[in-house]
């Protein structure tokens, strides 16, 4: 019987990790309400802060820091969250102006189901489908373009 393991091919440790990573890995998320649209799906490793503020503030003090405000709330609501948004640069960082301190949800990888739509509005990345309920990823790059931060 011959031992010698050589024959079998050797995983390497990235790929291990890449499947581990996607046949067990969870999300941990922010679903946020959006006024007149379907909610928003945001992972919440970039989320910085959230801070309770009125909704109808143009920008947010965090860190001696002014950043400019991206608003999903209702425009009829007077107190809202502001939920800071982390960026590759700390001048590229904003506010994302939200109804109440989103629901946080653990999903599995695998129950997060990319959507075939087409969309015109630049501000939604992709569309995604978790269980029967669909969600928009927002663009955050455009974001930050409408915003005049990029």
């Amino acid at each position: 019987m011959n031992t010698d393991n050589t024959a079998v091919p050797q995983i390497d440790q990235q790929e291990l990790q890449h499947l581990i990573t996607v046949s067990t890995g969870f999300i941990d998320a922010y679903i946020i309400e959006c006024h007149d649209r379907v909610p928003m799906l945001l992972p919440q490793n970039i989320v910085l802060s959230a801070l309770d503020t009125q909704v109808d503030a143009q920008t947010i003090e965090w860190h001696d820091l002014k950043l400019p405000v991206y608003a999903v709330n209702d425009p009829t609501t007077i107190q809202g969250v502001a939920l800071v948004i982390e960026a590759e640069d700390v001048a590229q960082r904003f506010a994302l102006m939200c109804n109440t301190m989103p629901q946080s949800i653990r999903l599995r990888i695998s129950e997060v189901v990319d959507e075939e739509m087409i969309e015109s509005d630049p501000m939604v990345f992709k569309w995604v489908k978790i269980a029967n309920q669909h969600f928009h990823v927002p663009h955050l790059e455009n974001i930050q373009k409408s915003l005049g931060i990029l």
